[in-house]
């Protein structure tokens, strides 16, 4: 497929999200009260999760295993080089984690009527992208209680954030596809997801991978994706 071609492919499809707006609002305001409906804390658990991650990641590698970062991050506090880190990764997972039924959760409505059952990862991912930026502003407060500056080029997040958003979709569109005919896919997902964790330097610095992977493990998007996050930030 050429450049011209994947240009009118993409913009029908920012057509078609423009034309179903209505609806894939609906679906996410669904998804996200389904997460937290009879919920105590309600939307308060979007920032328990990824602090609860924080704290088991940063007593496991940085008080018992006492990694300790390389010169290339400024002497920046681990537990903030940690969550930065797993900020990207997080919405990736999730979003690549829920790809497998996408489609299958809403087989009623697909078979009832004519429906874009392309948008279904996209209502995920908007969906995500909330739960995303909400932990991303609690970063940030985090970093100014810390007594540290916010720079004007963390804008540069949102190109990453972009960018993990597209490939994310993508793997989502392929597997409600494949998860369609072939429904051991999500345990598949499951078991790659949690080896692609460890291959990604999301709770240890890239700095001790030995140099001969250095070039494989930068094949790894998700490399460049938290890599840039922490450079950003």
């Amino acid at each position: 497929m050429n450049i011209s071609n994947l240009s009118i492919s993409f913009r029908n499809f920012v057509l078609k999200l423009i034309c179903n707006r209505y609806m894939i609002r609906s679906l996410v305001v669904r998804d996200i009260r389904s997460r937290y409906i009879g919920s105590f804390l309600g939307l308060f658990w979007s920032f328990i999760h990824p602090i609860t991650q924080l704290f088991i990641y940063y007593f496991v590698f940085s008080v018992i295993l006492k990694i300790k970062l390389g010169p290339e991050y400024g002497g920046t506090h681990f537990a903030i080089w940690l969550l930065v880190g797993l900020l990207p990764w997080m919405l990736f997972s999730e979003v690549v984690s829920r790809g497998p039924n996408a489609v299958l959760e809403q087989a009623n409505l697909i078979k009832k009527t004519l429906f874009p059952s392309e948008i279904l990862p996209f209502s995920h991912l908007a969906a995500a992208m909330i739960n995303h930026l909400i932990a991303f502003l609690t970063l940030l407060v985090f970093i100014l209680i810390l007594g540290d500056q916010i720079m004007l080029k963390t804008v540069i997040v949102l190109f990453y954030l972009f960018a993990v958003g597209i490939f994310a979709m993508g793997l989502s569109w392929i597997l409600s596809g494949l998860n369609v005919f072939l429904r051991d896919i999500g345990q598949i997902v499951g078991v790659i997801m949690n080896i692609w964790f460890y291959l990604t330097p999301v709770i240890y610095p890239s700095s001790l991978i030995p140099e001969k992977y250095q070039t494989i493990m930068k094949l790894n998007p998700m490399f460049h994706a938290v890599e840039g996050y922490r450079m950003s930030v």
